[in-house]
């Protein structure tokens, strides 16, 4: 036995993935309940309009009764209409109430078609060709004003368009007159052809919504990944951050604790193990530091510090630097600078050439390399040339990317990091030096800087510090140092013990308050560890311990970390700021210019 069938609204037409139909259905139901509600009430107002218009006409054409109690039947019946569509729309919900709100939307809308129907039987005018197609002209409108509402609800179209238009069809093919036959069959061919068209807008529409709703769901969905992803990567970041820093921890210890035995050991046959202990660490310590200087570019910890001087004082230190390396490699290595002024930071330019001329080193097996400065365009144009192995054209932008290396799959520590040329792009980027490459695989390449010439201004004093170990101590010295891992104070301890200092220890800000008021002496140096334990952190430890010993006191914060975001937050702070492993020649350095 087969049941009444139930009104679909199109949606029998349109595919849907099996998953999904049952819940895109449903809503595209509602959606289209919501749509006859909103758009009905405007209608139902201007049909009342025309109401009023016809019956006047009708009226017109015979006065009597009959006119006067259908005009006012219709007009109440589209009132109550329009009442009825304007209170109902705002108290829609989904699901059940929305299906039991297209059936009470389908009551009046039938009414208000039925009442129009009966007026072609009641004030046919017959004989009357002017009025004839006057009432063709009014029923027509009406269907079509109409249409765009009820296209929304394949049953309403057929509530709408066959009571109002079949009989007035009907009506006037009966009609012996030939004119009135020809409009009866116009109305009825208009019929047929309209409620076609009405039922492929519906398909249409219902075919857009239910695309509409499924993008919506698709979006929603790629926005609930992207957040998993995201949180993926947050989550990695943290574990990353974590993990360096508590490795950093144990390398900067070790680090210590090999540059304090090797001080200790004079002339003894262990001293090259403690040299090649020392060139391990770092060795770790360049793979640490070329990640974090990284994470600082990309945080905008690196403030660059313009100055006029001179390349030639640039080129004279990357000689001193890289000579004995070309000369190892038995390659040539030639500087031209030509008395060249350019205005930059002179420690970031040094960095980006010196890391170009590294990889010119590396990858050159005979011939040479070369780095000029020439004037290119009332710029300065910074180039390194070399006869290595050249670049693909198509891995020209890959060679900047972070750890990509052109001839290193195994990964070769020797071979480098691959992080020197990404490095290069950040700083020139930084710097808002434009970089060029040009390269011819098996016959070399050339990476060109485009500096800001100095020529018009006077070279500032030099701002580069040698690289070299600072000479001893000059005088004696208290250092604090503020550090919850005890192999750390340990190591420091041993490090500084051959030299004239005092060195002060604490494990938390609450130990450093009270080290530094029982002090015997000034305190010269604050040296606090970023990450302490428990809520502590090293810039709250230096703020409460320059309370004690004067806003003035030098401090030092060695941190670990290189999250972007906190490396950010502690060069905000205003201190001067060290990184995990430190290097125990630049600890020294440092000592030794407050000695002075």
């Amino acid at each position: 036995m087969r049941g009444r069938p139930r009104e679909t609204f199109g949606l029998d037409a349109v595919a849907t993935p099996a998953g999904d139909e049952s819940h895109w259905l449903d809503r595209v139901r509602d959606e289209q309940t919501r749509r006859l509600y909103a758009q009905d009430g405007r209608v139902a107002a201007a049909t009342i309009v025309v109401a009023i218009f016809a019956a006047g006409l009708f009226y017109r054409h015979r006065s009597d009764a009959i006119v006067l109690a259908w005009g006012a039947a219709l007009v109440a019946t589209l009132a109550l209409r329009w009442a009825f569509v304007v209170w109902r729309r705002s108290r829609i919900a989904p699901g059940a109430d929305a299906r039991r709100a297209r059936r009470e939307y389908l009551l009046p809308l039938g009414a208000s078609a039925l009442a129009w129907s009966a007026a072609p039987f009641l004030f046919f005018p017959a004989g009357h060709h002017g009025y004839q197609a006057l009432m063709i002209a009014i029923w027509i409108g009406l269907a079509s004003a109409a249409t765009p509402t009820v296209a929304a609800s394949r049953l309403a179209i057929y509530l709408w368009l066959v009571p109002l238009l079949l009989p007035l069809a009907a009506r006037f093919i009966l009609e012996d007159d030939a004119t009135s036959a020809l409009l009866g069959s116009i109305a009825a061919v208009f019929l047929v052809v309209h409620l076609r068209l009405a039922l492929e807008q519906n398909e249409l529409l219902t075919a857009t919504m239910q695309a509409r709703i499924q993008n919506e769901d698709l979006v929603a969905r790629l926005r609930e990944q992207m957040e998993l992803v995201a949180r993926a990567s947050r989550e990695k970041t943290r574990f990353l951050a974590a993990a360096a820093h508590d490795l950093r921890q144990p390398l900067h210890a070790l680090g210590l604790f090999c540059a304090a035995l090797d001080q200790r050991l004079r002339d003894i046959p262990e001293k090259p193990l403690a040299r090649s202990m020392m060139k391990s660490i770092e060795a770790l310590e360049t793979s640490f530091g070329a990640i974090l200087d990284i994470s600082r570019l990309d945080a905008g910890a690196v403030q660059p510090s313009v100055q006029v001087f001179p390349v030639r004082d640039l080129f004279r230190r990357l000689y001193m630097h890289y000579a004995g390396d070309a000369e190892l490699a038995d390659i040539s290595l030639r500087f031209r600078a030509a008395g060249r002024l350019v205005r930059t930071d002179p420690q970031l330019l040094e960095r980006i050439v010196s890391n170009l001329l590294q990889n010119a080193l590396r990858y050159t097996r005979t011939g040479g390399v070369l780095v000029a400065a020439r004037r290119r365009s009332g710029q300065v144009s910074i180039e390194v040339w070399d006869t290595g192995v050249g670049i693909a054209p198509d891995k020209i932008e890959l060679i900047f990317q972070e750890f990509f290396q052109l001839d290193n799959p195994e990964r070769d520590r020797s071979k480098g990091l691959g992080m020197g040329l990404a490095i290069v792009r950040r700083l020139a980027d930084l710097l808002g030096h434009p970089l060029e490459v040009r390269s011819v695989p098996g016959r070399g390449s050339v990476f060109r800087l485009l500096v800001p010439s100095g020529i018009e201004g006077a070279p500032d004093e030099a701002q580069l510090g040698a690289d070299t170990l600072p000479p001893r101590i000059e005088r004696q010295l208290t250092v604090l140092l503020i550090d919850d891992e005890r192999e750390i104070r340990e190591a420091m301890r041993e490090l500084l013990a051959p030299l004239r200092v005092d060195l002060l220890l604490a494990a938390s800000t609450a130990d450093a308050c009270r080290v530094a008021a029982a002090a015997p002496a000034p305190i010269d140096l604050i040296l606090s560890d970023w990450r302490l334990r428990g809520t502590d952190d090293g810039i709250e430890a230096v703020r409460q311990v320059r309370r004690i010993t004067g806003a003035s006191t030098p401090a030092v914060l060695v941190t670990g970390e290189t999250s972007p975001d906190i490396v950010k937050l502690a060069h905000a702070s205003g201190l001067v700021v060290l990184h995990k492993p430190l290097q125990p020649k630049e600890l020294l350095r440092l000592i030794n210019r407050l000695s002075r």
